[in-house]
C-alpha cells in the first residue's frame, strides 16, 4: 500500500467511513474510526498493548498521534505484504484469494456479496455459497432450485451446473450427485438408475424433491466415480434436476444426511502482478516471469510464496539449517570451557534435533498426503489415539503379519472398530509403500474397494487406518486352518465383486489405477460375505489418463504376476488381468497360486489348469465341494468359469479380457445360473 499527499489530506476531515491501513501481518488501523485491532505480528503487539481495546474520538488535535501511527504502520510494512483480503460479508469471512470487488482479493476469483450473503456466479446464474473452507481450498454451494411445481432445476436452460474452463474453480470428487426426471437409462457402470439408488431416498426424505416421485427415474453417481470437473451436465431428453451431497454416506437413513451442497475447489492464486517495485514491498521484487509471462510480484530469497495467506513467508527450511549452523557454533565455543558443558551442550543439541527431526519427517509426509491430487483428503491421527486404540499394539489384537509389517485391530474413542496398519520399523521400502496406498486410496471411493479412514504419520514408521472387515481375507477362507465352506453363489459374488473393484479401478478412476498384487489374501470379506479388494502398497497410477502402460521394474506375487509384465517390465491393466485369472481358478478349484506339495510340472497353479484344459479333463479340477450335488447346469456355469479364467490367463495380453467385459460375463453366469433356479423353484411349487 503507497501512502501519498492524497492521505494525508485527508487525515484532518471526519469521515463516516473508516480509513484502513492494512498489512498481512494482521494490522489494521482505522485513522478516523474508534478502534485500532492487532492480530498478528506478536513482535510488534508490545507497540500497542497500551492502546489495544480503547476508543479513539477522531478531532483535529489528534492529527499528530495519528501521524505517529502511520509511520509505525510504514515501518511494519518494511517487512509485510499488503493486505488484499476482502471484507466480512455480514458475519462470514471472504478469505483471500476469493474477491467480492475490485479493490481485494484476485480477480480471477470472483464472488459476489448481496444483502450480506455470500454468492457463487456461474454465467447467467447464481448458486448461494453455503461454507468456505481457506486451508482447503474449497467452498460449498447450494444446487439450484426447482421451478414452482415441477421437478425441473432452474438452469435448465444452461445445462445444469456450468463452470467457466478458464477460472480456478473445480468440482471436486466428494460430491455424491443425484439427477431427477430422468427419461432415458444411461449404461454408465457410476450411474446407478435401480429403486435402491440413493435418489431414492432423497426424493422421499426431502420435502422439495417430493414433487420428483412422479416422474420417470432418477439416478445416482457414486461419490468420487463423478468425474466431470467442469460441470453438472443436465439434458431436457435425459435428466432434467439434479442436487448433489457432499461426503454423505448413503448407507444411512437420510435423515443424518447433510444439508445439499456442491463441493468446488479452487487452484492456489499465483503472485500477485506488477508494473513496477512500487507495487511490491521489501520481501519481494517485480520481476518477469520465467516462462516470459506477465510480471509479478517473486519473493526475494529466504521467503516463499503463501498462496493461502497471499503473502511472502520466511522460508522455514533455511531458517532451520541457519539454526544448526548457530548450535554447532556454540558446541564448538563450549567446548574450549569444560567438558561438562560440551556435554550438556551436545545433549542438548541432540535432543533438539531428533524433536526437530520427528516434526520435519511429520510435515513431509503431510505435504506429500496433501499434494496427492484433488481426491478426498485423509484424517491425520494422533500417535497417541492409535495407542490408545490397539492398546499400544497389544498382541491380542494382532491379525495378521505379511512382509509389509503387522495388521492389528482397534477401537476408537467413539467406538468405531478398525484396522491398524503398521510397517515394519526401519524398512523404507514398507514406509513408500505405505504412503503410496494413502495417496491411491485418497483418490477412489468404491463399495468393492477396502476404505481408508486416515492415518497416522507422527512416529517413524505410519500408520494406516482402515474399516474393518468382519470375515477375514478370501485366502482364509480356501486355505486356512478354519476354512468355512463357499457355496457356488457365494464364489460368484467374490468374484463378481472383485471384478467390478478393480474394472473401478481401470476405467472410473482419473487417471486409472493398476493395483498389481491381486491375490486371494488381499480380497477382503464383510459381515455379507461382499469382497472388497485391499493392500494399494504397489499399486500405480498412470501419468496421463491416455497413456496405455506404465514401465517399471517387476513387483508382485509370484503365482498371480503376469508373465508378459515380468519380461517386459510393461505394466498394463492386462496384468491385473491376468492375476484375476489365476484368482478365478483359485476360487473354483480350492488350490493354491503356488503349492509345492503338487507335482513339480503343476506347482504353478495357471500351468497345472492349462495342462488340465488341454486333456479335456476341466471338471476333475473343480473343487470336490462344489461339485457334489451340484446340477449339470451348475457344472456347466463352474465350466464357463473355468474357461472364463483361462482366457485371462492367455499369453498374448491382446487376447485377454478387460475386466469391464470379465465382470460383465461373470454377471451373465450368474445370471443363468438364478433364472434356472427360478425355473425349477416354479416347477416344483406347481
Amino acid at each position: 500500500m503507497e501512502i501519498g499527499p492524497e492521505l494525508f489530506s485527508d487525515l484532518n476531515q471526519r469521515a463516516s467511513i473508516p480509513i484502513l491501513l492494512t498489512s498481512q501481518c494482521g494490522f489494521l488501523f482505522p485513522i478516523t474510526s474508534h478502534a485500532i485491532s492487532l492480530d498478528t505480528c506478536p513482535s510488534k503487539t508490545t507497540i500497542f498493548r497500551g492502546i489495544l481495546n480503547k476508543k479513539l474520538q477522531v478531532d483535529v488535535l489528534m492529527f499528530p498521534i495519528r501521524m505517529v501511527m502511520i509511520v509505525v504502520v510504514l515501518m511494519v510494512n518494511a517487512a509485510c505484504v499488503v493486505a488484499i483480503r476482502c471484507p466480512d460479508c455480514g458475519k462470514t469471512p471472504v478469505p483471500y484469494p476469493l474477491s467480492t470487488t475490485p479493490l481485494c482479493g484476485h480477480q480471477s476469483y470472483k464472488i459476489r456479496c448481496d444483502m450480506e450473503v455470500l454468492k457463487f456466479v456461474t454465467g447467467r446464474y447464481t448458486y448461494p455459497i453455503i461454507s468456505i473452507f481457506q486451508k482447503n481450498q474449497r467452498l460449498v454451494i447450494g444446487p439450484s432450485d426447482l421451478l414452482p411445481d415441477t421437478c425441473v432445476t432452474s438452469d435448465l436452460a444452461n445445462e445444469g451446473l456450468q463452470l467457466n474452463t478458464s477460472l480456478p474453480f473445480t468440482i471436486t470428487q466428494s460430491n455424491t450427485v443425484l439427477f431427477f426426471n430422468c427419461t432415458e437409462p444411461t449404461g454408465k457402470l457410476a450411474y446407478d438408475c435401480s429403486p435402491a439408488s440413493a435418489c431414492n431416498a432423497c426424493q422421499n426424505g426431502l420435502p422439495e424433491m417430493s414433487i420428483c416421485r412422479k416422474t420417470p427415474r432418477c439416478c445416482t453417481f457414486r461419490k468420487g466415480s463423478y468425474t466431470n470437473l467442469y460441470s453438472i451436465q443436465l439434458n431436457i431428453d435425459r435428466c432434467r434436476a439434479y442436487s448433489s451431497f457432499v461426503n454423505v454416506n448413503t448407507s444411512l437413513p437420510f435423515a443424518k444426511w447433510p444439508n445439499p451442497g456442491v463441493e468446488l475447489m479452487w487452484a492456489p492464486p499465483p503472485e500477485p502482478p506488477c508494473s513496477s517495485q512500487g507495487h511490491c514491498d521489501s520481501t519481494s521484487t517485480c520481476r518477469d516471469a520465467h516462462d516470459g509471462g506477465t510480471r509479478r510480484c517473486f519473493c526475494n530469497r529466504k521467503f516463499r510464496w503463501d498462496a493461502i495467506a497471499g503473502q511472502c513467508t520466511k522460508d522455514l527450511k533455511k531458517v532451520k539449517a541457519k539454526r544448526k549452523v548457530l548450535g554447532a557454533t556454540a558446541v564448538c565455543i563450549g567446548g574450549t570451557i569444560s567438558v561438562a558443558v560440551v556435554f550438556a551442550i551436545t545433549m542438548f543439541i541432540r535432543r533438539q534435533k531428533i524433536k526437530a527431526a520427528r516434526k520435519r519427517l511429520a510435515c513431509e509426509r503431510q505435504n506429500i498426503l496433501r499434494s496427492s491430487g484433488g481426491g478426498k483428503s485423509s484424517k491425520i491421527f494422533a500417535s497417541k489415539e492409535i495407542k490408545k486404540a490397539t492398546n499400544n499394539f497389544s498382541s491380542a489384537g494382532l491379525l495378521g503379519v505379511g512382509g509389509f509389517g503387522q495388521v492389528y485391530k482397534g477401537v476408537l474413542d467413539d467406538g468405531t472398530t478398525v484396522a491398524v496398519k503398521c510397517p515394519k520399523l526401519g524398512n523404507t521400502q514398507s514406509i513408500d509403500q505405505v504412503l503410496n496406498e494413502v495417496r491411491i486410496l485418497c483418490q477412489v471411493n468404491h463399495k468393492n474397494l477396502v476404505q481408508l479412514l486416515g492415518c497416522c504419520v507422527e512416529l517413524e514408521q505410519p500408520f494406516l487406518v482402515y474399516e474393518y472387515i468382519q470375515n477375514g481375507s478370501l485366502y482364509d477362507h480356501l486355505h486356512g486352518k478354519n476354512k468355512r465352506h463357499l457355496t457356488w453363489s457365494q464364489r460368484l459374488a467374490i468374484a463378481r465383486d472383485t471384478a467390478e473393484g478393480l474394472s473401478y479401478l481401470h476405467f472410473s478412476a482419473s487417471p486409472p489405477i493398476y493395483h498389481r498384487d491381486i491375490k486371494s489374501s488381499n480380497i477382503l470379506l464383510d459381515s455379507r460375505m461382499r469382497a472388497k479388494v485391499a493392500d494399494f502398497g504397489l499399486s500405480r497410477e498412470l501419468a496421463q489418463a491416455d497413456v496405455t502402460h506404465v514401465t517399471t521394474c517387476a513387483q508382485g506375487t509370484l503365482g498371480y504376476m503376469d508373465p508378459d509384465y515380468y519380461w517386459n517390465y510393461q505394466l498394463t491393466d492386462k496384468s491385473d488381468v491376468y492375476s484375476f485369472g489365476v484368482l478365478l481358478l483359485e476360487i473354483l478349484t480350492c488350490q493354491r497360486a503356488i503349492d509345492f506339495c503338487r507335482p513339480t510340472d503343476d506347482v504353478n497353479l495357471a500351468a497345472y489348469i492349462k495342462r488340465i484344459v488341454s486333456e479335456e479333463k476341466m471338471v476333475d479340477a473343480i473343487d470336490p465341494s462344489l461339485k457334489k450335488d451340484a446340477t449339470p447346469l451348475e457344472i456347466d456355469a463352474m465350466k464357463a468359469f473355468g474357461f472364463l479364467a483361462m482366457s485371462c490367463l492367455e499369453e498374448k495380453r491382446e487376447n485377454r479380457p478387460c475386466m469391464k467385459e470379465a465382470s460383465e460375463e461373470i454377471e451373465y453366469i450368474m445370471g443363468i445360473v438364478a433364472t434356472r433356479l427360478e425355473l425349477d423353484d416354479h416347477g416344483s411349487d406347481n
